[in-house]
């Protein structure tokens, strides 16, 4: 997965931003998503990214300014959010195992009326990207990909309230790749 690479120095790059980070005790958000399961599956000898955007910091992101005219537009966008949370690395135990939660996850976020809008899904690959709706607007988002070849695991969870067809600005602004890649996004 040359994504992770590419995701893996695009998300270092917001250094002392993401070290302050500090996660929730509690959901923060109706489409918030726990990731501490996939984070103790990531081997801390190997690449990881880890993202743990919360309040004060994504407010923060929102207020801040830019020379882009568009920056206004952007800032709304995050001051939205509750939560940005993302782990991508390389699995440390067998390739199955993490396989099965990525599956049990999709299946179990399925259950609780998350909508599922994307899944590839062959022998040795599974992406699923879910998002969850609540007073007729999207407030949480799931992305989870893993590829048994090469153990590669990405889990990604945006919580608040989202506008689909601006996933491409989030990207840019935070520096996770793909999300414009997501149907409806642009």
């Amino acid at each position: 997965m040359n994504a992770f690479r590419g995701a893996a120095l695009a998300l270092l790059a917001l250094g002392p931003l993401l070290a302050t980070g500090a996660r929730a005790e509690a959901p923060v958000a109706a489409g918030y998503v726990d990731g501490a399961m996939f984070r103790a599956l990531v081997d801390d000898d190997r690449e990881i990214v880890e993202v743990n955007l919360e309040g004060p910091l994504l407010q923060s992101m929102a207020k801040s300014k830019g020379e882009d005219s568009d920056d206004k537009d952007t800032n709304e966008l995050f001051g939205k959010l509750k939560a940005i949370h993302a782990v991508i690395g390389t699995v440390k135990g067998p390739a199955s195992a993490a396989m099965n939660l990525v599956h049990q996850t999709d299946q179990k976020l399925v259950a609780a009326g998350w909508q599922r809008v994307a899944r590839i899904k062959d022998e040795s690959t599974m992406i699923s990207v879910l998002t969850h709706t609540a007073g007729g607007h999207v407030d949480g988002l799931v992305a989870l990909i893993f590829d048994s070849d090469d153990k590669e695991l990405v889990f990604a969870n945006l919580a608040g309230e989202i506008d689909i067809t601006r996933l491409g600005e989030i990207g840019e602004r935070v520096h996770v790749p793909g999300l414009d890649q997501i149907p409806g996004a642009r």
